[in-house]
Parts: C-alpha cells; sequence; structure tokens
C-alpha cells in the first residue's frame, strides 16, 4: 500500500487535489484520488515539478489538460504557503507556456497570454479557418483557445434552460477532435456576466478560470463588455481584463481546505 501526501485546494468551488512529482501513474492517480464517492473527491489533480516551478494537470478522468486558470491559482497558493517561493510574482510553467503569476493582497492575478480563433489549436473538424458565431447542435457558437479549447455560448432567460440542457451534446460534437470545454454566458450588464461551464473530463463545475477568460474575449469581440468585466459564478467572482497587446488577466481566489494522506495500491 503506498501512502501518498496530499493538500486540496479550491478556487470558487472549482477542487484540485496537489501533489509534489513522484514515480507513480498520475492519471491513474486522478481517476481514483478525484472520486467523489470512492476517493477524496476534485475536479481534477494537480502535480508540483518544483524545478523550473511547473504545473502538471490530470481531469477527474484521469485525462491530461493543458491549462487550468483556477487550478493555477491554487497550485500558485501551495507553491506560496510550502515556501516554494516566497515571490510576490513568479512564473510557472504549463502545457499550455509559461503563465506568470502576482499575488495581489489576498487574490491571485495571472497572465493568461492571447487568446486565439485558430482551428489548428481548437482542433476543429472544419474547412473554416475560425468558428465564430456559427451553430453547433443547433445552437449559435463561438470557438476561442485560451489554453485549452472552449465553446461560448450567449443565453438569457428565455433559452437558458433549453440552450444548457445540450452541454454534453455540444462538448462530445464532431466539430471538436478532442472535445471541449463549452460556457453558458449571460451578460447581466457590460461588467457583469454570469458563466456556467461544462468541462471536459468532470461535467458541470462551479467555476472555470479558461473558461471566464473565453467568455470575456468572445464577448468583448461581439460588443457585451469592454476591456474588462466581473464574472459571476455561485461561490463568488472572477475579474477579467485585457491589456492594449491583447493579453487577458485572470484575478480572483485560492483557498486551502484540507490536508492528509491518500492510501492506495501502487499504480
Amino acid at each position: 500500500m503506498k501512502q501518498i501526501k496530499f493538500l486540496k485546494y479550491h478556487g470558487l468551488g472549482n477542487d484540485f487535489i496537489i501533489i509534489e512529482e513522484q514515480n507513480i501513474n498520475y492519471s491513474e492517480l486522478a481517476k481514483k484520488v478525484c472520486h467523489r464517492q470512492l476517493g477524496i473527491g476534485a475536479d481534477g489533480l494537480l502535480v508540483v515539478r518544483k524545478s523550473p516551478l511547473t504545473m502538471l494537470f490530470y481531469n477527474q478522468d484521469g485525462s491530461e489538460g493543458t491549462m487550468c486558470g483556477n487550478g493555477l491559482r491554487c497550485f500558485s497558493r501551495y507553491a506560496r504557503d510550502s515556501k516554494i517561493t516566497i515571490e510576490d510574482e513568479f512564473d510557472v510553467l504549463t502545457k499550455a507556456g509559461n503563465r506568470r503569476v502576482r499575488f495581489d493582497q489576498n487574490l491571485i492575478e495571472v497572465n493568461m497570454g492571447k487568446a486565439s480563433y485558430s482551428k489548428e489549436l481548437l482542433q476543429l473538424n472544419t474547412d473554416q479557418s475560425e468558428w465564430i458565431n456559427s451553430c453547433v447542435e443547433g445552437i449559435p457558437l463561438t470557438a476561442v483557445y485560451t489554453g485549452t479549447v472552449h465553446g461560448v455560448v450567449f443565453v438569457n432567460e428565455e433559452n437558458k434552460s433549453d440552450r444548457m440542457s445540450k452541454a454534453k451534446q455540444i462538448h462530445e460534437n464532431p466539430l471538436f477532435k478532442a472535445k471541449a470545454n463549452i460556457n453558458f454566458v449571460e451578460v447581466m450588464d457590460k461588467e457583469h456576466f454570469w458563466v456556467r461551464t461544462y468541462e471536459r473530463g468532470v461535467g458541470w463545475t462551479l467555476a472555470c478560470g479558461t473558461g471566464a477568460c473565453a467568455s470575456f474575449i468572445v464577448g468583448s469581440r461581439l460588443g457585451y463588455c469592454k476591456d474588462s468585466v466581473e464574472i459571476c459564478f455561485e461561490h463568488g467572482s472572477l475579474w477579467i481584463r485585457k491589456d492594449t497587446n491583447e493579453f487577458i488577466y485572470m484575478k480572483g481566489p485560492a483557498q486551502k481546505i484540507a490536508s492528509g494522506v491518500f492510501e492506495i495500491e501502487n499504480i
């Protein structure tokens, strides 16, 4: 029986098990440790590589992800809590590239890079170079890459239930070679969006950082907001903005909630 030390953090209810790098099958561990009934329970597993400081990310179903916004804030809080770094600003390497993290009192801001509509990054099955406000499962959707693949669907009180009921079908539509995270966005006003996300490898989650960025970018393009917006979730908000060079910044909380030892047969 192998014993694995872990900590659990959450960002607005999007929760993660964090372990330090070791010789183990992370995909198999993620499926076991993230199971809501048979494990500790989490949306994903974060693995810490100290040098260079690197975040590896695995979804609840064991699939490896390229980026996770809420996960990166939790990872960064862990790096500070465990004294891997004591700096207020530092870099974290991810599968989607380097990300600059800055602590701002109790919140953490991340430079999330630039968004892209490239069909290559989005892994789209289409002859179109971009997929903007086109129909998937009969619903208008824009596909955008913010470190991982996202579809953005705008909703209102009249069509919200119908559109959200098709989340799984849109997520699995053949347009997306590797499936997609699907964000349902209601524009409250030009400074506030309501967002719910059906995530690849997890299903419905309480919050999604890269999804918040995707929602802002598409909303900005369509004129629903300006250069910043507050994204509202069930357990709080993220603040998303872009600078004059089109870099996206995400700011929000991350909190430690548990620590312990997970016992598992060798994998």
